[in-house]
């Protein structure tokens, strides 16, 4: 079986850790499938990675489907030939080059805006060409065939032992460890600014080269965590145990509520990684 994965997101690292997360997820089910990522060219080191193929996407030739047959999407999507199109939110860009692929496609929905289930006269969002839409967080969406808990790219019994951070940072025992991390946009790690009266504290910039990937492996050895509101921050939290240790700054962005997944989602209950329930279904289908 041949998976590919496709995002079109450019700010934050989340989008590309969905695709990794699902990568896991199969690795961990024991499913053997060739399984590719697609996405546009992202400023995170690990980025660099051998099944993620960097692609172009221009939305004006992506417009019109006399004018995709050429188009670098195409020809890479095409080329590798996927028995299953798993689509991260962004299903504009492959509103004329779904039919061309004759696949199977699943769109996996988060918080969006309703206008991303309408689109515009030119691009019309047709809801047709996905035999599944996945909510991947608790949403109300009319338009859902299903819903599962979110995707977290690793589970509590893959993280780091307690001690590794600090360890790793080199902390004294006696000293509060503290850490401040984003993966937005440029100057929003450092727009995060806890005022501490003691402790060490340091910052994750995904931005920055050789930073510690994922994360949330090492997290739950800091005593307190500052952090974006974004899917994966929060609900990494979530499922690995350290949300009531963590401050949460809701930023603005145009297809993603922050501050309604801190008013409305902290009380959810997750069950199990929405990425194995993924990997539970490919392996099924």
């Amino acid at each position: 079986m041949r998976i590919a994965y496709f995002t079109a997101g450019t700010i934050g690292a989340g989008h590309l850790a969905h695709g990794i997360a699902i990568l896991r997820s199969l690795k961990r089910s024991g499913c053997a499938a060739t399984y590719q990522m697609f996405g546009p060219k992202l400023p995170y080191q690990v980025a660099q990675l051998d099944n993620y193929q960097v692609v172009d996407i221009h939305p004006v030739e992506l417009r019109e489907p006399l004018k995709v047959a050429e188009s670098a999407l195409v020809l890479a999507l095409e080329g590798f030939r996927p028995d299953l199109l798993l689509v991260d939110m962004f299903w504009a860009p492959l509103r004329y080059i779904l039919p061309r692929l004759q696949c199977e496609a699943w769109l996996l929905i988060r918080c969006c805006p309703p206008q991303w289930f309408i689109g515009s006269a030119e691009m019309p969002f047709a809801p047709e060409q996905f035999q599944r839409i996945i909510g991947i967080e608790p949403l109300n969406y009319s338009l859902l065939h299903e819903e599962i808990d979110p995707i977290v790219i690793c589970n509590p019994d893959e993280c780091k032992p307690k001690t590794a951070l600090r360890e790793h940072l080199r902390v004294p025992a006696d000293q509060p460890l503290v850490v401040v991390t984003q993966a937005g946009l440029p100057g929003e790690c450092e727009a995060i600014c806890p005022k501490l009266e003691t402790g060490e504290l340091f910052r994750f910039n995904m931005l920055a080269p050789n930073t510690l990937f994922p994360l949330c492996e090492w997290l739950p050895g800091a005593d307190a965590i500052y952090c974006g509101t974004g899917y994966n921050s929060f609900w990494e939290a979530v499922w690995l145990g350290y949300a009531n240790r963590t401050h949460f700054t809701p930023f603005g962005r145009h297809i993603d509520d922050q501050a309604w997944r801190l008013t409305y989602c902290q009380k959810h209950m997750m069950k199990e990684n929405g990425a194995d329930i993924l990997a539970r279904w490919i392996k099924g289908s």
